[in-house]
């Protein structure tokens, strides 16, 4: 008599759906045939970080962070610019301040993206807008700044699981679409006195575990007015680990210098 279990199996041996198990030469052949449109690899116009992480390729989730006006910001903005003048233009969110004073900050407003009201605090109606903007616009590099404005206050009890599972939610995000999303996060207040770390970064384990990159950025007055240094912390895909990159505001942007 045949089990019950064995059922199932031979429906599996006939399984032909998108997710079914092919080998690795079969899954490159179907891959090679996909538009390279699909694909992203954005320089964000500053040499040293392009070295070291290669440009920002889509599945990565990216974090800049660092101390409160040191720079994050001004960071995300630089990149934005140099990324709008190659024709690629990104999606961006800025929870933190309004689009006006956001907008304002820039020397000349680059061609980006914007929701026309922001919705805090709402992962759902983040992702719709994400999916929005490719789909209209074909935008596929997102900004978040940052990233305490995406978690629901009414978790709090429950604080570092909702953090983790933004996190995870954000990665499949950018893999399933082919995105690349930067993500903002703030530091802990009084940990990056000792030096500035991945460590340093608010909720950090969840934080470091999920990204494919993370850039710390401070500002270094002692080395000249408007100075900043960033620094690739880590990299993935490239293995590059704590590179250094010495930076100027120039002109409202941030341009690398020599150390």
């Amino acid at each position: 008599m045949q089990s019950r279990r064995s059922e199932p199996r031979k429906n599996l041996a006939e399984y032909d759906g998108e997710d079914r198990i092919v080998s690795s030469r079969e899954l490159w052949v179907h891959l090679s045939r996909e538009k390279e449109a699909l694909y992203v690899n954005a320089m964000s116009g500053i040499p040293g970080i392009d070295r070291a992480c290669q440009g920002f390729q889509d599945g990565e989730l990216v974090v800049i962070s660092g101390p409160t006006k040191n720079g994050k910001t001004l960071l995300a903005q630089t990149i934005t610019a140099n990324m709008a003048r190659t024709a690629t233009f990104p999606l961006w969110f800025s929870f933190e301040v309004p689009a006006r004073q956001f907008l304002s900050q820039f020397p000349q407003i680059p061609m980006i993206y914007m929701p026309a009201k922001l919705k805090p605090r709402a992962l759902d109606w983040f992702e719709e807008r994400v999916m929005e903007g490719m789909v209209k616009y074909g935008s596929r590099v997102i900004f978040v700044d940052h990233l305490h404005y995406l978690v629901d206050l009414a978790k709090q009890k429950k604080f570092d699981i909702e953090i983790g599972a933004i996190i995870r939610r954000l990665k499949t995000l950018a893999v399933s679409n082919n995105l690349v999303i930067f993500l903002l996060c703030h530091t802990t207040k009084g940990k990056h006195d000792a030096g500035l770390s991945y460590e340093s970064i608010r909720d950090s384990s969840f934080i470091s575990q999920e990204s494919d990159c993370c850039i710390m950025v401070k500002r270094t007055p002692e080395k000249g007015e408007a100075r900043a240094r960033a620094r690739v912390e880590f990299h993935r895909r490239t293995g590059v680990m704590e590179r250094v990159i010495e930076l100027k505001k120039v002109n409202g942007y941030l341009v690398e210098v020599a150390a």
